[in-house]
């Protein structure tokens, strides 16, 4: 599946005298407060061309602060009000779709806490970092909200990151944080996009431990092999069996009324539509990667591998020819920031690593490397590249053989040399013994002729 949009949150933490509550995402505090995402609820709706995104998140602080949401898109998004029903009608389907086994009822319970706070949403379009920041701190000022907004160096690092990337639609949305979790009702989000995407690495501005449950709509089912190495599938228990099924035109409307309207302008002749569920379990600061699923198997980059022979004999130099195809015909991808890493590596035959090499590149790929194996044997040469160093996306690989003429490859040589010196030798015998018993054939028919000549002659007489 291609991938979906790219929203990214920040949240600025105020100082402020009221209890206040919001979600999660980055997080700029302004005094010292923490501020912690407990978790994350989202669901995720794509047909190929168009996201709907039902977003709610928990977080709390350690003090009364205001919090300020702060969320970069690709393009304007159209933004409405949300409803937890949408999760509560997954949740219901979730039992129903279950299969018939036990099932600890606490596995699939979507907790949520008071509906806290009324959205005030506003969109801007900023191109340059301290054009944002100044509508930042023109933003609460209207809001009556004095105190200086602390936004630390790593932080700043993180909108300029945002802006060069080319997100310069931003939605900000002022809630209240206070000392108890709680689950910011949701805001739905749609806009364009060519591939499923939602954004996790920033979330790691946040603290503390955090469970972030996706419910993923899409035309196919997701395999877990689509998902990045610390996200997973979630689970019914204690079968162990993946949450995942299709969804009728009835249920999918259920679920949202605009979600179903994605999918039903495909004008499809077959109606298709799939939930996953999927999760993260863990530490915050330990999310470095996004969720990225590519649309389908139509493949839109290629690396070979290649050498200059299949057989080598030990102290000789391979030549390995890597090849990397950016774009396939017909294939794009939005401009965001980005690279692939190329992976080349040898491996011998126990599957040991023996030598590698590694490139970053964001465009068509050419490279020759030469490599002197030092032992003999079967070496495995793999190529292959990883979107941003994380997800695989081609590989290809191949097998070489390396001899050793000077030890037991010479021998089996010699051996060979030798077998057949021995069947040249019996030849010859052969030959030999032939002409011999030939030639004393011969012999015989001569003494007979003189002897047949001799009495003729005699009887002459």
């Amino acid at each position: 599946m291609k991938k979906t949009i790219f929203i990214i949150v920040f949240i600025i933490v105020l100082a402020f005298a009221s209890p206040l509550a919001y979600a999660d995402r980055g997080v700029f505090p302004i005094i010292d407060a923490n501020v912690y995402g407990p978790g994350q609820k989202a669901v995720i709706a794509w047909n190929g061309k168009i996201e709907r995104l039902i977003l709610s998140t928990d977080l709390y602080s350690n003090k009364e602060v205001k919090a300020l949401e702060v969320i970069p898109f690709p393009s304007k998004p159209e933004i409405e009000a949300g409803s937890f029903s949408a999760f509560e009608v997954i949740q219901n389907l979730m039992k129903e779709k279950a299969p018939r086994a036990p099932i600890e009822k606490t596995m699939l319970e979507i907790v949520f806490h008071e509906k806290i706070g009324v959205h005030d949403v506003t969109i801007v379009k900023a191109e340059n970092k301290e054009e944002l920041i100044n509508f930042m701190f023109n933003y609460l000022s209207e809001f009556n909200i004095s105190q200086s907004l602390f936004i630390s160096g790593r932080r700043e690092a993180v909108l300029e990151d945002y802006l060069n990337r080319g997100f310069h639609y931003w939605v900000f949305d002022l809630i209240d944080l206070n000392l108890e979790a709680g689950s910011i009702e949701p805001l739905v989000y749609e806009f364009q996009s060519s591939f499923l995407y939602y954004p996790m690495k920033i979330s790691s501005l946040a603290e503390g431990s955090t469970k972030i449950t996706l419910y993923l709509i899409t035309s196919e089912p997701i395999n877990e092999s689509d998902l990045p190495a610390k996200m997973s599938l979630a689970k019914y228990f204690p079968i162990n069996q993946p949450i995942q099924f299709q969804l009728s035109k009835e249920e999918l409307s259920k679920i949202d009324v605009g979600c179903f309207n994605l999918f039903a302008s495909l004008n499809n002749d077959e109606f298709k539509a799939w939930l996953t569920v999927v999760k993260y379990e863990g530490e915050l600061n330990e999310i470095d990667f996004d969720l990225e699923i590519l649309k389908s198997q139509v493949q839109c980059r290629l690396i070979k591998v290649a050498v200059d022979k299949n057989q080598y004999k030990l102290g000789e130099t391979v030549n390995i020819i890597v090849n990397f195809t950016h774009l396939m015909p017909g294939c794009f991808e939005i401009q965001v920031l980005h690279f692939h890493l190329i992976n080349l590596e040898v491996y011998d035959s126990a599957d040991r690593l023996i030598q590698s090499w590694s490139w970053k590149v964001n465009k068509d790929f050419y490279k020759v490397v030469f490599w002197k194996p030092d032992k003999s044997g079967n070496y495995t040469i793999k190529a292959a590249s990883f979107w941003n160093g994380e997800k695989l996306e081609v590989e290809n690989k191949l097998i070489i053989n390396v001899l050793d003429l000077g030890k037991s490859d010479l021998k089996l040589q010699m051996s060979l040399y030798a077998g057949f010196t021995f069947i040249i030798g019996i030849g010859i015998g052969f030959g030999v013994a032939y002409l011999f018993f030939k030639r004393k054939e011969k012999g015989k028919s001569y003494k007979t002729f003189n002897a047949l000549f001799i009495n003729e002659k005699v009887n002459v007489k």
